[in-house]
């Protein structure tokens, strides 16, 4: 008879959590599919890079581009030609291999599945799935860490309507996205063998996740260091090889498949620059500005990245934990809170220091910490607030709750607000495509304080590869020792755009 009351409990909680999942699918599908569009915004340089690659692996196949993310177009007077020069093979093909392909590879693999035409509103399509699936993840994880439904449904909406993963899964189809969905994942299995010890499926799962994280996101290596001296401390040796085994063959993949596209050398120094490029953005500050502006910079970005974090639903994180902060006792030698930091917070932690330049310039290199903090947050509650039995102070918290949650919506909504800025940019890309011969190296010149990023979209837009030059006399140094070159270039003022051939 006990048995059938937990196991009617069980089953009155599953249906109450699935049909919440349900409800909730349905208000995001109605929030999110609002800002899906054919064309690409110009600022969401991931959508073009990732529409690029897509594109090129569709018409000359993915094993011609290695299977890994080509940037690049292919004409005639495209070769060795790029805006952001990284790595090129012997046709003159530029790729980005800042990280592993297998983002790509996987949403690559969904596009040609259901036969979707390559654009921006089907990359948004995939990170909806994504989205879902990562939801999926984070209710399952909060059930197996947390014991009441409130504590369920809270942390799932904290997650869901966070303004950076709002962001993250409309506008940014890239390795950070959907390795943070994996991550959710490798989490949750990670949870049911320490809980089921002897489930051979949980078993098999975790490490056919863990080995498809090691393919899409960098910081999966972080996870496994912690994972392999986690295993050698609790004395499971053989553990700890088949983790060592898996990440060796998953980074030795990498490396092959990298290295055939123009040598190992090469591909080490594209990975070894793009990560001194990136720390270099506080170094050009400091000879050019002196010590204090770099300071005053980077203190800057951290409070910003911070912030970004905080916003929205991530505020809860500060409104519900500092005024318990004095009552140690929750925290102490409790297994939940040690699974959070140890295998949560640690890991992202040390991960974002080690590319600290890139977290503190990119938005949603945040993302991961609104993991940590909807944990964090959701641990509080059910060990302090969700045991008072005040219903005043339920209240008081679930308003506060639904205006973080607002604020999020708010947020979200003023992400990649039409400008009409990009006319000018499609101008600019038409003129290149109808005027350009496959055989011109296409050079812009571009006007003063003009963002760079914009010559992707035009790239993009135009199917042509871009030279740039600041200036018109840089541009005539360079053509001195190119008067054989036919080219066909444009200089932009901003206000009129001036046409050379």
């Amino acid at each position: 008879m006990k048995n059938l009351k937990i196991i009617k409990k069980k089953n009155k909680r599953f249906l109450f959590l699935t049909c919440f999942f349900i409800f909730l699918v349905f208000v995001l599908l109605s929030i999110t599919s609002s800002r899906w569009t054919k064309k690409t915004d110009y600022r969401n340089i991931a959508h073009l890079f990732s529409s690029i690659t897509f594109e090129q692996w569709d018409n000359e196949g993915a094993k011609n581009y290695y299977f890994a993310p080509v940037i690049s177009y292919s004409n005639p007077g495209d070769k060795f030609v790029d805006i952001y020069p990284r790595v090129f093979d012997s046709q003159g093909n530029n790729y980005y291999l800042s990280h592993p392909s297998g983002s790509f590879l996987l949403s690559y693999s969904i596009l040609k599945l259901f036969h979707l035409p390559i654009n921006n509103l089907n990359l948004q399509k995939i990170l909806f799935i994504y989205f879902i699936l990562s939801i999926i993840g984070m209710m399952i994880l909060l059930n197996l860490l947390f014991q009441k439904n409130i504590s369920i449904i809270i942390g799932t909406l904290i997650y869901t309507f966070h303004p950076l993963i709002l962001f993250s899964f409309t506008y940014y189809h890239f390795a950070e996205t959907i390795g943070l969905v994996f991550f959710i994942w490798v989490l949750v299995f990670h949870l049911l063998i320490i809980k089921f010890p002897d489930n051979k499926l949980y078993f098999l799962l975790h490490k056919i996740l863990f080995f498809c994280y090691l393919l899409i996101d960098w910081m999966a290596l972080i996870y496994a260091i912690f994972y392999i001296f986690y295993n050698i401390k609790q004395k499971n040796k053989n553990e700890a090889i088949l983790v060592s085994n898996l990440t060796i063959i998953a980074y030795l993949m990498i490396v092959i498949q990298y290295s055939s596209i123009g040598g190992l050398k090469p591909f080490i120094n594209s990975i070894w620059m793009r990560y001194i490029d990136r720390i270099g953005i506080f170094s050009n500050i400091l000879n050019i500005d002196g010590l204090w502006a770099a300071i005053n910079e980077f203190f800057r970005l951290f409070f910003q990245s911070i912030w970004n974090v905080l916003e929205g639903t991530g505020s809860l994180f500060i409104l519900i934990i500092l005024p318990i902060i004095h009552k140690a006792k929750i925290f102490k030698n409790d297994t939940t809170w040690q699974f959070i930091i140890k295998w949560v917070f640690l890991p992202i932690l040390i991960f974002s220091i080690i590319v600290f330049s890139a977290v503190l310039t990119h938005y949603v290199y945040m993302a991961k910490f609104v993991l940590f903090i909807t944990l964090a947050t959701i641990f509080v509650c059910e060990k302090y607030l969700f045991i008072d039995n005040k219903k005043w102070i339920h209240l008081g918290y679930m308003i506060i709750f639904v205006i973080t949650m607002l604020w999020g919506l708010h947020k979200y909504a003023g992400f990649y607000k039409y400008d009409t800025y990009q006319a000018n940019l499609d101008k600019q890309a038409n003129i290149l495509k109808t005027g350009a011969k496959p055989t011109d190296i296409c050079v812009y010149i571009i006007a003063d304080n003009q963002n760079i990023n914009e010559l992707v979209y035009v790239s993009y837009t135009a199917k042509r590869n871009l030279l740039f030059f600041h200036n018109i006399n840089d541009f005539n140094k360079w053509y001195e020792n190119n008067t054989n070159i036919y080219c066909f270039y444009i200089f932009n003022n901003i206000k009129n755009i001036i046409v050379y051939k």
